[in-house]
């Protein structure tokens, strides 16, 4: 029991019920409790009722309110006391009702929900204030003003007691429940389809069985031979067709990540079954009350001549479903279709109606939050024709969908999926991080502070950014990438706005209470925690720069729309949010929306095509864009005097401010850009810098130079002329002038991973002289964001074994997590430190900067010809560089040739681009597994020619493809031995056969007929062989194959006595090829040819035979 408005239902404790009147609060003495009846509109209400004794005050006229769902009310855990309930009615709804609330203010309500509600008023021995509905769902007021105690206020986590069916619980039950009826539990696939281009996530249960229901699932599959399967399925539906970013937040049941809990019949069992098992496991197993449980089945549709689906009906019937809780549907609720073609068929839905003791069949399919589905029935009985025509499938499937959050909101008896324990512990860790105040599951305007939303938001976020993370989804500005950086942004935004959250490592704190919650299920996430936290904080510090920058803006733009009385923020706006500060325009309009504001999405895709043509007119100018000679050099220098460019913000991370110099415009330079063209390259020069000029190997950085709501300049390179740094690109929009104050944005998330790759450089150049000795000498260095590339001295080719130790020493240097230390030595000093790495023959700055990585610069300074230094990686270096080794995470050498004679090149990847090359090689691995357990045929030897080109193309781990190609010769040389052996013994079948046809048949001049072997060409060449060679009469038409092969492979010999009777082979084939498809070969007296249409094999034959009888006038 709690006290001071943070409410527990109390069922049964000695009450009197009275309603809620204008005249205000009968009893004011104590605080009551309220016990809420929900009904539906123009319906008796149900008000429970139980005396308190003679002394109770006696009901005045009831004021009822009908208020809109979905409930904002916080859910709470029942008590263990008994109810006695006593019919009171309600009389019909009206359309406005005004009266006085508790603190006998005026207060009115307009409903356009289909319920209203019987609000009363119990007074109880204990001061609670409680609210219920007629099936015991548990809710705390959020409507009335309640005077609060002293005890301090609880969330629904901190109160909730352990359900009767945790999360966790629920998800066992149902896994072994289907288990026990002979399925396979399948692991959930990745939430990215790996082998579907056509979605951007997973996006349902049946996602990854859609081989097996297209017909084209591959015998080497290990699902294959499934009849009958069950799992959970990780769920995304945040882009593309399905796309519930929007909803999240705002109302109960919404979620961008969910689980799909499933079972599948294969051509096993059908509609008899799963509906019995449904039925089971909800009402028996899982206790739920078939009053409230709902089904629909598929009406029919007489214009595509489909008949309704009556035995989906009576099979609800015999189960004891009763008639008024089983409903038609239509084709949109009730007929599920893959695509424009292919398996379709009729489902049945179940529907859950939360508030229960009613009859709530007309609301079910019509969005209400109360009456929800939670599980549906796909019987895959149909095939799609092109013309739109339906044939019955051969083998039927079932495909049933459950949503766990839904089934888990049901069974903990609560109006929300938030308020049960998939949620709770999320809030606790939000709550924790944040301070804010406990999460009280409020919507829409009783949601007032816009906290619980948040509270929602991020608790969703923080799922699919965690899923898709470690199956591989990272962050980017393409597909589903762009999607996931979407919603860490709008992620991030609502952490700022509603919890005041620090940007930077805000979800990465979140993260551990989601691992410890769903880890043991789905083990990935534990194993890629580490990477997950790093690109979360990687993400969230980059967007932190522009996040408050971006929000003013935003405000600048929306007040001045709101002082003009428009209703719109234009769509040149909106892509400059996107453009300059990094905001999706999905979070655009949700900011729009909270000011009451609308984006026009047609003028936004305007803006940004625009801007994009705009961009590609003067791209490639830039990138011929004239550099500055000696003279141009001088006159900055000794005419107009300006000072060289101070670039060392170059090794600090974030934005930083400078003022512009002088601009460029590839001829002279000029104060302002006002008199320049538009679409112009021009090349601008700061008094200082942040951006990286390209130079030792490292590529420049990109970004953008601005200065808010005035003017953007597009960085698309950086060059160093003598110390004045030139940033080249060109005018977004606006003008600069010399003078003008600026913030430079470089792109970090485009220079972390170059930072990545040069430290990685170091690392492998010293691995290198650890491994092959002190004769690698580098030659050359490319650093940029996708690769590193190392050239260096060596006579040999690497082998594998030493490219091992490389990679291997590397990454046990990286994951020692040494700090990296940067210092300016003076030349003489730092050329002394034992073992320091330099470029021959490449001249050095002095002072010279010293990078080490693992000891400070001070410390190798100290005792410089200490012999230890040699086994720290030292080089003089004016490079971006990573914190610490740990952040680069790993390095996979992809490549190793020579380049010239005693030259050698090393490419590898480090980062993220390093665990992508990392599960393409675990892809490509299974992609073997599933080769060697095919049975020898044409389907393997098909694979095998497919995969040899894939290989060939693979870009994964020299050490790796080694390994790779070593396999798959084996599984070749495994193919290629059988063929042999297969070829040998068809070859003297296919002989055998045709010989003993002419022992029986002596006076036979010719045979035609199908041969029992495969559709091999090259038995089949054995046997023409024969006959040509050593029996020159007779002639012969061999076939080989099957209708289950899918080919079949035919020859003939004509022999002297058809020839003599005017048969050629070629005109015998030809008509041959006509029936089973390809062309045939050869010369005469032979021809041979292989086709496709095996399913016409028994007509080749007879053709075959019917052209040599119309021959010969048989």
């Amino acid at each position: 029991m709690t006290t001071g408005g943070a409410a527990v239902l109390v069922r049964g404790a000695t009450a009197h019920l009275q309603a809620l009147s204008c005249g205000g609060w009968p009893g004011s003495g104590s605080s009551g409790a309220f016990v809420l009846a929900l009904t539906r509109s123009r319906r008796a209400c149900r008000s429970f009722y139980e005396s308190t004794g003679p002394d109770s005050p006696s009901p005045p006229l009831p004021c009822l309110r009908p208020h809109p769902l979905p409930l904002s009310l916080p859910l709470l855990p029942r008590s263990n006391a008994n109810a006695a309930a006593a019919l009171t009615s309600c009389p019909p709804r009206q359309k406005s009702h005004s009266c006085a609330g508790p603190d006998k203010t005026p207060t009115s309500s307009t409903s356009t929900n289909k319920h209203s509600f019987c609000w009363t008023r119990a007074s109880v021995g204990s001061q609670t204030n409680t609210l219920t509905t007629p099936s015991g769902l548990i809710a705390s007021s959020a409507i009335f003003p309640q005077r609060r105690s002293h005890s301090t206020s609880t969330s629904p986590a901190a109160v909730m007691a352990e359900p009767k069916w945790p999360g966790a619980v629920v998800r066992k039950t149902f896994l072994e429940f289907f288990e026990k009826r002979g399925h396979t539990i399948v692991p959930s696939s990745s939430v990215v389809p790996h082998n579907d281009p056509t979605l951007l996530f997973t996006n349902a249960g049946m996602n990854q069985f859609k081989p097996i229901f297209l017909g084209t699932i591959s015998k080497a599959d290990p699902m294959y031979s499934l009849k009958r399967a069950t799992d959970t399925q990780k769920c995304i539906r945040a882009g593309g067709k399905h796309n519930d970013l929007d909803d999240v937040g705002k109302d109960s049941y919404h979620h961008t990540f969910f689980e799909m809990l499933g079972n599948w019949s294969f051509g096993d069992y059908f509609k008899k079954d799963a509906i019995e098992m449904s039925w089971e496991l909800l009402t028996k197993v899982y206790g739920l009350d078939p009053s409230r449980l709902y089904v629909t089945y598929f009406e029919g549709n007489p214009d595509m001549g489909l008949e309704p689906d009556l035995e989906a009906k009576g099979l609800w019937q015999s189960v004891g479903v009763p008639e008024d809780h089983i409903l038609p549907g239509n084709m949109k609720d009730n007929f599920w279709e893959m695509g424009d073609q292919g398996p379709c068929g009729p489902c049945s839905e179940v529907h859950y109606d939360k508030i229960g003791g009613r009859n709530a069949s007309d609301l079910v399919n019509q969005d209400d939050p109360m009456v929800v589905e939670i599980w549906n029935n796909v019987f895959i009985q149909y095939d799609r024709q092109p013309d739109r025509s339906l044939k019955s499938l051969p083998a039927k499937h079932v495909d049933t969908g459950m949503g766990f959050e839904r089934l888990v909101s049901a069974l903990q008896n609560t109006v929300s999926n938030y308020a049960t324990d998939i949620f709770t512990p999320l809030f606790q860790k939000i709550e924790e991080v944040t301070g804010a105040r406990p999460y009280t599951d409020k919507y829409g305007a009783d949601d007032v502070d816009g906290i619980d939303t948040a509270y929602r938001v991020v608790a969703d976020h923080i799922r699919l950014l965690t899923f898709s993370m470690s199956d591989g989804a990272v962050p980017n500005n393409d597909g589903r990438g762009y999607v996931v950086r979407r919603v860490l942004r709008r992620g991030v935004r609502y952490a700022r706005k509603y919890f005041n959250a620090e940007i930077g490592s805000f979800f990465s704190k979140i993260l551990p209470a989601l691992v410890d919650q769903m880890g043991e299920q789905f083990p990935e996430i534990v194993k890629k925690q580490q990477d997950i936290r790093e690109i979360l904080d990687e993400e969230e510090e980059a967007f932190a720069r522009t996040l408050d920058r971006g929000e003013a803006q935003f405000e600048k733009y929306a007040n001045a729309a709101i002082k003009k009385g428009e209703k719109k923020l234009s769509g040149a706006e909106v892509w400059r949010l996107y453009d300059t500060f990094g905001f999706p325009v999905d979070l655009t309009k949700l900011m729009a929306e909270e000011r009451k504001l609308e984006i026009d999405d047609n003028e936004v895709k305007v803006a940004q095509d625009k801007a994009r043509e705009a961009s590609k007119v003067v791209k490639n100018s830039v990138q011929t864009f004239a550099k500055l000679n000696v003279h141009q050099i001088a006159e900055l220098e000794q005419q107009l005097n300006v000072a060289r460019t101070d670039d060392e913000g170059k090794f600090v991370k974030g934005d930083s401010k400078a003022k512009v110099q002088l601009i460029y415009d590839g001829k002279a330079f000029v104060k302002s850009t006002k008199d320049v063209a538009e679409n112009t390259p021009l090349g601008l020069l700061l008094d200082k810098t942040n951006f990286y000029a390209e130079s030792g190997g490292q590529v420049a950085d990109t970004g953008r130079i601005v200065i808010d709501d005035v003017a953007e300049f597009k960085v698309l390179d950086v060059q160093n002329y003598g110390g004045y740094i030139v940033h080249n690109g060109y005018l977004e929009y606006g003008t600069l002038s010399s003078g003008n104050e600026v913030i430079c944005e470089y792109d970090e998330l485009r220079r972390s991973p170059i930072r990545n790759n040069h430290t990685g450089t170091h690392i492998l150049n010293h691995s290198l002289r650890e491994v092959l000795g002190d004769d690698i000498n580098q030659k050359g260095s490319l650093v940029d964001n996708e690769k590193l590339r190392f050239d260096f001295s060596h006579k040999t080719a690497v082998t594998i074994p030493e490219l091992k130790k490389i990679e291997d020493f590397s990454n046990s240097y990286i994951r020692q997590n040494g700090k990296i230390y940067a210092k300016e030595v003076d030349l003489d000093l730092a050329k002394g430190i034992e073992g320091v790495r330099a470029v021959f023959g490449e001249t050095y700055p002095n002072p010279v900067r010293v990078v080490s990585v693992g000891v400070d610069v001070d410390t190798l300074l100290g005792n410089p010809k200490n012999p230890e230094w040699r086994k720290v990686s030292v080089e003089f270096c004016g490079g971006t560089h990573v914190e610490q080794t740990g952040l680069i995470k790993d390095l996979v050498i992809v490549e190793e040739s020579g380049i010239a004679k005693g030259i050698r090149r090393i490419i590898a990847y480090t980062g993220d681009a390093a665990h992508q090359v990392q599960r393409e090689a675990d892809e490509f691995s299974k992609r073997l597994d599933a080769i060697e357990a095919l049975p020898f045929g044409p389907e393997k030897e098909q694979e095998i020619k497919t995969t040899q080109h894939a290989l060939n193309q693979l870009t994964i781990s020299t050490l790796t493809k080694e390994d790779i190609k070593k396999r798959f010769d084996k599984i070749i040389k495994s193919v290629t031995d059988e063929q042999k052996k297969r070829q040998k013994a068809e070859a003297k079948t296919a002989l055998d056969t045709v010989v003993a046809h002419f022992d029986q048949n002596k006076d036979s001049k010719w045979f035609v007929g199908q041969l029992p072997i495969s559709a091999n060409a090259k038995a089949i060449g054995e046997v023409v062989k024969h006959f040509q060679s050593k029996d020159k009469e007779r002639s012969i038409y061999l076939f080989g194959g099957s209708k289950n092969e899918g080919s079949v492979a035919h020859g003939v010999y004509v022999g002297t006595y058809l020839s003599s009777q005017g048969v050629t082979a070629e005109q015998w084939a030809a008509q041959v090829s006509g029936v089973v498809g390809g062309k045939s070969g050869g010369k005469e007296p032979t021809r041979q040819g292989q086709g496709t249409n095996a399913e016409k094999l028994d007509e080749a034959v007879a053709t075959a035979e019917r052209w040599l009888k119309e021959k010969l006038n048989i």
